[in-house]
């Protein structure tokens, strides 16, 4: 005999009623479906405040390496200084190395192990700052191509790492130095030259572009439990449009600004879809510095008190438009 879908359920609410059956036995039967997910469904997890405490305390940590740095610089002694940074990051990634290869596993050695990461990470990017400069003969002149070697060495130095721990936060900070090692060389090329605010600016947006491609290349091939498609989404919309609002002071002002209005609404509607509010966010913060900058540069004939009055409405407009998206399109 088929007893259908809603004889079944009823049965099962009168027997535990009754007392006949529990539901924790009910529970029982079906293990498969109370601990798997579905494929491909499986998030990244995020930050919680224990972890952002041991980052902070990396953070702290590092400060302290920067202030011993700066208490030695006038010996004016290079191997002293490169021994404490590039020392101190390998100290401090050997330490992490041990801790995450342990077979004891617990949030805090995690916490800890992240921690030591992120100050290690730190120190090598210092330290290749300092090799860099002392093999050029100095710190007075920026040299991007130096720089470019140092960001793509020390980037391709985290990734080979990550392979035999496998930490997030290595992936991460590989991944956007291997990035920014890009426009480093765009710089070092047209360095010294004449080239107008628009070139370096197009540079920046270009390396934005690239940046949160770089993140989807990476999450294909390391999984989007490593690195989400869109973990530097809101970071690239950031630079991108601080790139393009620069570019409005220059010679082509008013065809930026009509490019940095489209970019606002395109990642606009970008978070729409991508239920991303940090996307959402960076749009937000860039409308409301677009509308005190047209308040104060096209409306300052007509004084102050017309400008600060435009520029409020405006404010108020853009916090009416950003909360009715966020209560209307995200869930």
């Amino acid at each position: 005999m088929i007893i259908d879908k809603t004889t079944l359920l009823d049965n099962l609410r009168t027997a535990i009623a009754e007392g006949s059956i529990t539901r924790q036995e009910v529970e029982q039967l079906f293990p498969a479906q109370q601990t798997s997910a579905p494929v491909g469904t499986q998030s990244t997890s995020r930050l919680s405040a224990v972890d952002i405490m041991f980052y902070i305390a990396g953070a702290i940590l590092y400060a302290a390496l920067l202030s011993v740095l700066a208490q030695t610089w006038q010996d004016n002694s290079p191997v002293l200084h490169i021994v404490l940074s590039v020392g101190m990051a390998s100290v401090l990634w050997t330490l992490a190395y041990y801790l995450a290869r342990s077979s004891f596993q617990n949030d805090i050695r995690k916490g800890l192990t992240n921690s030591l990461l992120l100050t290690g990470s730190l120190a090598a990017i210092t330290g290749a700052y300092i090799v860099v400069n002392e093999m050029v003969g100095g710190y007075g002149n920026i040299n991007f191509f130096g720089g470019a070697v140092a960001l793509l060495a020390t980037g391709l130095l985290h990734i080979v790492f990550d392979k035999y721990i496998k930490r997030d936060i290595l992936l991460i900070i590989g991944t956007l130095l291997c990035v920014l090692a890009v426009p480093a060389v765009l710089f070092g090329v047209i360095d010294g030259a004449d080239l107008p605010v628009d070139v370096w600016s197009g540079i920046l947006v270009f390396s934005a572009g690239l940046l949160a491609f770089a993140a989807r290349f990476v999450s294909r091939l390391h999984g989007t439990s490593r690195l989400a498609p869109s973990a530097f989404d809101s970071f690239a919309a950031f630079v991108g449009l601080g790139a393009v609002y620069i570019a409005t002071y220059g010679d082509n002002s008013f065809v930026w600004f009509l490019l940095l209005v489209a970019s606002i609404l395109g990642i606009f509607y970008a978070s729409i879809l991508m239920q991303n509010k940090h996307l959402l966010g960076s749009a937000s913060f860039f409308l409301v510095i677009s509308i005190i900058t047209i308040s104060f540069r096209y409306f300052s004939d007509f004084g102050v008190s017309i400008s600060l009055v435009l520029a409020t409405i405006g404010l108020l407009g853009s916090a009416a438009a950003a909360s009715t998206i966020n209560k209307k399109y995200f869930k």
